[in-house]
């Protein structure tokens, strides 16, 4: 039985943000309370893939862009004074070159949201093997020599038949190092057969979670594994009115897959993002709804998010 939640905490009003850049163990902190503009597009959502997020930075100093560079850790903190908090984390794919607006200097900053496991070459070391393998060549004085060389080539992890895949997902996320927050499966699939895991343990895991009537999808940059049977799976309290975070009234979209949904505009809030439970309490739309995605925008002159949630 879902409760009503009558009440919410923090008002919208305060706003400011802040980012976090790490190169090399050296922190760069980037402030709007120390006069630096920050606009951004943080969207998030269920759908599996890591987001893919930007920043905007204005009239920033030579010598703190020298200190931003790709493949550095950013984290993005924002939100109004008493909902501040940390809106997303992930890794620098791409630093514009520095453009002129009007008397403003602007630099874009484009990142990935957590890590995107599917193209780090490192985490399918686990999944390799070695074997001795006999080379010959001829000498000078044409005679053969024949020597032995360790050659790496792919090889397979099988699982007995009756695996679960409960015990398959943890040995990836163990031996490929990946770090799932939480797992939660709809049904423990039983592979009768067995299973053979291939070299892309991500996408193993995407796989198995599927068979297992599941989703993995980000959250904040974290990984996390979902079977959608709990209305709050996240503990969060969350509540959107016309007085209290929402602009405007919900609007209510059909889709062609057959998982219609409704959109709600609100002020910036940093705890939505995908998988988030928000009450809702509307003239169009009244109960607790589960996201499906949220876009979080600053543009300078407003925070605001559009978020859709399942009907």
């Amino acid at each position: 039985m879902m409760v009503e939640k009558t009440t919410s905490k923090g008002y919208y009003w305060g706003y400011s943000t802040t980012l976090v850049i790490n190169h090399n163990g050296n922190k760069l902190t980037l402030s709007e309370k120390n006069n630096v503009p920050i606009n951004y597009d943080i969207p998030s959502d269920d759908g599996g893939s890591p987001a893919t997020c930007t920043v905007t930075l204005f009239n920033l100093s030579k010598t703190h862009l020298a200190k931003i560079n790709q493949n550095d850790h950013i984290i993005v903190y924002s939100g109004p004074t008493d909902l501040y908090g940390k809106l997303t984390e992930g890794t620098i794919t791409k630093i514009a070159p520095e453009t002129l607006s009007g008397m403003d200097k602007e630099t874009q900053i484009t990142f990935e949201e957590g890590r995107d496991y599917s193209k780090d070459k490192r985490l399918y070391s686990n999944f390799n093997g070695s074997k001795l393998v006999t080379h010959t060549v001829k000498a000078s004085d044409g005679k053969s020599i024949s020597y032995k060389k360790r050659k790496i080539s792919k090889v397979n992890i099988t699982f007995k038949k009756g695996t679960k895949a409960s015990q398959i997902i943890d040995r990836i996320k163990r031996e490929a190092k990946i770090e799932i927050s939480a797992i939660n499966l709809k049904k423990n699939h039983v592979y009768k057969k067995g299973y053979t895991l291939s070299a892309k343990p991500l996408a193993a895991i995407q796989a198995i979670v599927k068979d297992c009537g599941s989703t993995v999808y980000y959250r904040k940059g974290a990984l996390y594994i979902d079977d959608g049977s709990k209305p709050n799976p996240y503990n969060e309290h969350l509540y959107l009115t016309m007085y209290h975070g929402l602009t405007q009234e919900p609007t209510y979209n059909s889709d062609d897959d057959g998982k219609p949904t409704w959109t709600l505009e609100c002020f910036d809030d940093p705890r939505v993002c995908a998988g988030s439970a928000v009450y809702v309490k509307s003239t169009n739309l009244t109960g607790l709804q589960r996201v499906k995605s949220v876009d979080h925008t600053h543009d300078q002159d407003s925070y605001k998010m559009e978020v859709v949630v399942y009907a």
